[in-house]
């Protein structure tokens, strides 16, 4: 299986080790251990006695569980714990797709979303959300996507990079549409519970259909990218394949992550409440950053999540030159769009410290400034 490079995580890699103002995080602003502990109200003596061993393999009954809570009609036999969201999306289309098979991809996207479909030798169509739409989802042009050899579609609401949502009447389309041609629906969900913007998402895809699949993460809106927890909530059965595959990837997650995890699980309501203040007052920042910049920078509001996907007005200057650019002269780190396949725009990440969020674009403006 031949994968392609890795467009995204190879620019960050390349950079953000020496970047002074990354302004190219996807997450919300980690927390520390101390600062989960409050939050949570929990006594830091309950990771104390934490054995550090092998986890089991499906994550811990009791985070399952916990997990599964979040899905009604989900048991903890639904639920594979995985190391990230990435794991869990690495795994499904392992097991799913053949050579041969059709997967349909919400476009732009992540790139394990699409690659790993690839390698496998699917064909991938790319239903593509379009900045003179809005970023809004087209349903016909997905429609038109969708033959007699499509195995998967592979959807991402809150979307990564341009923060688009799917709302409930259109994901309850497509998943009727799945149940009556037999193809799966992998919901790659990780921003659900983090709407910065106006919108909101729908509820969580396997709630709604049993051809779904619900992929989660403890990195995106729970400000945990540090323990390296995932999951996915799906059928039994791809849960016991996925076991087999995971046993060749990571085998397991570390207990102590598997043990704070289920800690802000279980009280998610003081943790998204946290990091949605945090991403709404930096979304108020940037947005009037964006009226300030218009005549050079094009935007479309995020409906959710921590990211925008901005777009370059001034002719013939490249996502990758201005990223290059910014991080050359000022230090900030941004993604071009190049890395998704989107020429001349560049994505953004607003769920940092505000502090350091305002800085970079003070320092992104003396960048910008030198543009005109």
């Amino acid at each position: 299986m031949h994968l392609a490079p890795f467009q995204v995580e190879h620019w960050l890699n390349t950079h953000e080790l020496t970047a002074r103002y990354n302004l190219a995080e996807t997450d919300a602003k980690p927390f520390t251990v101390r600062e989960l502990l409050a939050v949570t109200g929990a006594s830091p003596d309950f990771l104390l006695d934490t054995r550090l061993s092998y986890n089991p393999t499906l994550g811990s009954d009791a985070l399952r569980e916990v997990i599964a809570g979040f899905y009604p009609g989900a048991t903890a036999a639904n639920v594979l714990v995985t190391t990230g969201a990435m794991e869990a999306d690495f795994l499904l289309a392992n097991i799913l797709v053949e050579p041969g098979d059709t997967v349909v991809v919400e476009y732009p996207a992540y790139q394990v979303l699409y690659s790993v479909a690839e390698a496998r030798g699917a064909q991938v169509k790319r239903w593509e959300l379009k900045v003179e739409e809005s970023y809004r989802p087209n349903l016909e042009r997905l429609q038109g996507l969708i033959d007699e050899k499509t195995k998967l579609v592979v959807l991402n609401t809150p979307h990564n990079p341009t923060g688009a949502v799917l709302d409930e009447q259109d994901l309850r389309t497509i998943l009727r549409w799945a149940e009556e041609q037999g193809f799966w629906v992998l919901c790659d969900e990780v921003y659900h519970d983090l709407a910065a913007g106006p919108g909101a998402a729908a509820p969580y895809a396997r709630t709604l259909s049993s051809r779904a699949v619900s992929v989660g993460s403890m990195s995106k809106a729970f400000g945990l990218s540090g323990l390296r927890l995932g999951w996915f909530v799906g059928p039994e059965e791809f849960v016991e394949k996925a076991w087999s595959w995971k046993d060749y990837t990571t085998i397991s997650n570390s207990p102590v992550s598997d043990l704070l995890a289920r800690l802000a699980l279980t009280h998610k309501e003081a943790v998204i409440a946290r990091n949605t203040a945090i991403a709404r007052a930096n979304w108020e920042r940037l947005s009037a950053w964006f009226e300030r910049w218009q005549d050079l920078i094009g935007y479309v509001a995020p409906a959710a999540g921590v990211l925008a996907f901005p777009w370059l007005k001034k002719p013939g200057l490249s996502g990758t030159a201005f990223c290059q650019g910014a991080f050359d002269r000022e230090g900030v780190l941004l993604v071009p769009g190049e890395a998704f396949g989107c020429p001349g725009h560049f994505r953004i990440g607003f769920g940092g410290d505000p502090d350091a969020f305002a800085a970079g674009l003070e320092h992104l403006s003396a960048y910008c400034a030198t543009l005109r």
